[in-house]
């Protein structure tokens, strides 16, 4: 395997690690998500409810922007190694 498809087979390697920290990290936060919903149930306040559902909604939301961004630089780099 020449250096050039090294590269490139290690950028790609870059991508799916991350796909699979992001995988990681959206079923945390659906976890938490549905343990708002079930601490709901058993009658604690809406303050509970609405922080422990916030942070899930959060977790959620800066995950798949990380995710973007990863996805982004990875892929910029992996057209540099390609094209150079």
């Amino acid at each position: 395997m020449s250096g050039h498809q090294r590269l490139i087979l290690g950028q790609i390697w870059h991508m799916v690690f991350g796909t699979v920290i992001f995988i990681v990290l959206g079923a945390l936060a659906v976890g938490l998500d549905l343990t708002s919903q079930w601490v709901q149930t058993l009658g604690v306040t809406p303050f509970t409810y609405n922080a422990i559902s916030s942070v899930a909604h959060g977790l959620m939301v800066l995950d798949i922007l990380l995710f973007l961004g990863y996805l982004l630089k990875s892929s910029w780099d992996l057209l540099k190694e390609i094209f150079k």
